[in-house]
């Protein structure tokens, strides 16, 4: 008897380790069969920035059923890879809901191969779209269907354009470039003397492509034949600000007020944290208008009204444009002006005996604005978030 049970509990121990030696079953969800067939409406395109917000490729497919029930509602979603590096060259998905067609402009895909290659360089593309059954009761595998094309972009933000003026009583012509504050902007700036004179830009120091004037400050991206010039009527500084984003595509000729030194611009008073120190890091204001607004400069710090200012002068501030006393500064339009209700401003001038101040009219944490345009020369107070 004990023999038939030491041979019972040895056949079912040689059964347990046969079953840990087998290899485990998961569960697994079936792969729905591709009944969309995307299709792209061309296999190969050079994209043009001359027709930027133009479709450039169009995406198409069937249908793909729910192997559930005919009652389920079907989403699709589209993404774009590099066929050759799908794991580190992909888009995030592109809901389109029940719609079977994606579209792209030459802009939208440009700036996706952009990442990709550099301009000039083709690309193989795979564009996928997948399917989203939505069933209550079970989840439903997406299905997949891919298409490849291949693309060729352009230089989107070189890093500089060039401006091409021509003098309306010599004829002559002066080229000079503009760059981006920025690099990756499209924002592109130089501050140049002129004369009456047409202008217009180039991508490069070849005379095409180009851009020239559409409407007013907007811009037309030329690729052939002649270029509409902008036309300046002016004398003296200006500053030239030309935004090549879709968005904006435009060019503005800016009478911007020049700081003794480019960028020095500082507030100082015991109306505020810093001081009377006139050259505290503490008080130096910053381009806060970006590359499309350089004329705007701010300081964001705690401010105290009168009654609750220390030492001389309390309560009071103005804003400096060099290291010490006898440099320029802006000043208020009168003695003790009320920032907040009065947002004239005075200078760039030496004291020449009218040290006007501003006089904060609260304690507590404001930002205090210098708008630099000639003919909108104001500021502006305010609390800071």
């Amino acid at each position: 008897m004990k023999t038939f049970i030491r041979t019972i509990i040895l056949a079912c121990l040689a059964g347990f380790f046969t079953a840990c030696n087998e290899d485990p079953e998961y569960y697994t969800l079936d792969s729905q069969p591709d009944e969309m067939h995307i299709q792209a409406s061309v296999d190969r395109l050079i994209l043009n920035k001359g027709i930027a917000n133009q479709p450039a490729i169009t995406f198409t497919w069937d249908a793909q059923p729910s192997p559930i029930s005919a009652d389920d509602q079907v989403t699709y979603a589209v993404r774009l890879y590099a066929s050759a590096n799908k794991d580190d060259f992909v888009t995030s998905l592109y809901d389109v809901g029940d719609a079977r067609q994606f579209s792209l402009t030459h802009e939208e895909l440009n700036n996706i191969i952009g990442r990709w290659v550099v301009a000039g360089q083709q690309v193989r593309v795979t564009a996928q779209v997948l399917s989203s059954v939505h069933n209550e009761l079970k989840y439903v595998k997406p299905a997949s269907s891919t298409v490849e094309f291949d693309v060729i972009g352009y230089e989107r933000f070189p890093q500089y354009i060039y401006i091409h003026l021509t003098d309306d009583v010599t004829g002559e012509v002066t080229t000079e470039s503009l760059s981006q504050r920025e690099l990756g902007t499209g924002v592109y700036e130089a501050t140049l003397d002129v004369v009456p004179c047409t202008y217009y830009f180039t991508t490069t120091t070849e005379p095409l492509p180009a851009y020239g004037q559409a409407d007013g400050e907007k811009m037309v991206y030329v690729t052939e034949g002649d270029v509409p010039a902008f036309t300046c009527e002016e004398i003296g500084t200006r500053t030239f600000i030309v935004d090549t984003n879709p968005e904006y595509n435009d060019c503005r000729l800016l009478d911007i007020i020049q700081l003794p030194t480019e960028g020095v611009i500082w507030i100082v008073g015991t109306g505020t944290s810093v001081g009377w120190n006139p050259n505290d890091a503490a008080g130096k204001m910053t381009m806060t208008g970006g590359a499309r607004e350089p004329y705007i400069y701010s300081w964001t710090g705690d401010f105290f009204k009168p009654e609750d200012a220390v030492n001389d002068s309390p309560g009071q501030f103005k804003i400096g444009l060099g290291g010490g006393w006898g440099d320029q500064f802006f000043y208020a339009p009168s003695p003790d002006t009320n920032p907040a209700e009065d947002h004239g401003i005075d200078g760039p001038r030496y004291e020449n005996g009218m040290d006007y101040k501003w006089l904060s009219p609260v304690t507590g944490h404001y930002k205090f604005s210098v708008y630099l345009l000639r003919d909108d020369f104001h500021t502006s107070f305010e609390p800071a978030e």
